[in-house]
Parts: C-alpha cells; structure tokens; sequence
C-alpha cells in the first residue's frame, strides 16, 4: 500500500508539473494586451491610495473585485471568489459591511462584468463614511471580455450619471482612442480570420493581439489629447461621499 500511495503521489506531482508548465506555456504565447497607458494613468491608483493613507491614516480601504491584486498600501481585498490574495468572500452587489464603515475604496475593471453596477454603487455609497472617497476605472471603447460576464460600457457623461450620488473630483481618460483601436483591429482581424472555427480564432486573437499592440503606442499622443474623451478605452474616476 505505502509503495502504491507514494506512486500515486508522483503521478499527481508529474501531472501537476505538466498543469503549470503548461499554463506557463501559454502565459508565454500570449499576446501583450492592447492597451498604450502613460506613467500618469498606470500610477494613478497607487498616488491615489497614497493620498488616501495621508487622509485618513487608520482608515479601512478596500479594494473590491479585487481577484489576487495586491497594492503597496495596506488595502483589503474583496472578492466573490476565495483564491490567494482575497481577504474577504463578498459580492460587489451585497457588500459584507456595516453602513458608514469604509473610508476609501477601489475598484477597477469591475463594474462592467456587474450585472447591476447602479446597485454596485449603491452599496460601494452605503459602506462608504462620510468625506471618503471611491476610485473606479470603467471601459467606454472595449470589445467584449467575460470576467465571467460582460455587460455595460460608459461614456464619460454616463459615468457620471452612474456616480451621481458622489462628488466627483477627478475624471480622466485611463487608455485613450488608439488603445481602443487596436481592441477593435485585433478583435476584427481574428474573427475575419477565424472562417467560423472557434480555434482558429483563438490563435487569431493572439496573432494579431502582437501586431495590433503597436498601434496603441500611438496614445503617447492622443491619451492627453483634449479630445481623447470622445474614443477613449476607458476612465477613471475619482468621486468623495459627501451627502
């Protein structure tokens, strides 16, 4: 039996072996996400949470659909799904916290895949004590990507309308129109690709994921652009509780 269990042990260390192997495979061939962010849009997060320990130094901060993220500042992770680096089991919709409780909270790339995000940020109001403050980052100009679902886009102005219970302070373009160009050529070409086979437009996806990657380096002039708004990827929002 000792000899029959220790043979099974190795199996499974070998397949085990073979599983992350094989996820490191394909982490490789992966194409780079085709998204250009300026240094200002990539850091606006950790500056804002910096702020945030410097407001309210005790204060609790959470960061909500948060999968394994972790921040340099002490932030609480939250999400529906335990896995490594979540702290707290909850849904965006029916946060697990007492009224008035939270000082600051983060959630980005989250609302999107929310199947009511007006409730989301009902809650994220409800939770959220009076003079904290919420930064979220939503899609306008992005293809589809389930995270598992994907439901709503934005325009500035209907990010605003999501918000309006909050003040708003801050609203800047966080991946500008070539960013969300090259979303649309690699989505495109895959599919034209693809003659209807699932397969074939997967491997599409990456193919062309390497070569429409460069045309969103050209938001090193358009991100700041005055104009950026109107075709941005995505915004982010800076908003304090204050009614």
């Amino acid at each position: 039996m000792a000899r029959y269990g220790l043979a099974n042990i190795e199996r499974a260390v070998r397949y085990s072996m073979g599983l992350g192997i094989f996820f490191h495979i394909r982490e490789w061939f992966a194409p780079p996400h085709p998204t250009w962010q300026s240094k200002a849009s990539v850091n606006r997060v950790s500056q804002f949470l910096c702020k945030e320990q410097v407001r309210s130094p005790d204060g609790l901060r959470l960061n909500v659909g948060s999968a394994s993220l972790r921040f340099d500042i002490r932030t609480l992770n939250l999400d529906i799904i335990i896995k490594e680096g979540v702290d707290i089991q909850g849904d965006l919709l029916y946060l697990p916290m007492k009224d008035e409780s939270v000082d600051t909270i983060v959630c980005t790339g989250v609302l999107e895949h929310v199947a009511d995000p007006y409730q989301a940020v009902k809650e994220i109001y409800r939770v959220m004590k009076f003079g904290g403050r919420v930064f979220i980052e939503t899609p306008f100009m992005q293809t589809f990507h389930a995270s598992p679902e994907d439901f709503y886009r934005w325009t500035s102005f209907g990010l605003r309308q999501l918000m309006n219970a909050f003040d708003i302070l801050e609203l800047h373009v966080v991946a500008g129109p070539a960013s969300a160009l090259a979303w649309l050529v690699q989505e495109t070409m895959a599919m034209f690709f693809s003659f209807h086979k699932e397969i074939l437009y997967k491997i599409g996806l990456r193919f062309f994921g390497w070569l429409a990657t460069p045309l969103s380096w050209l938001d090193v002039l358009l991100e700041r652009d005055p104009m950026a708004w109107r075709a941005a990827s995505g915004y982010a929002v800076v908003a304090e509780k204050n009614q």
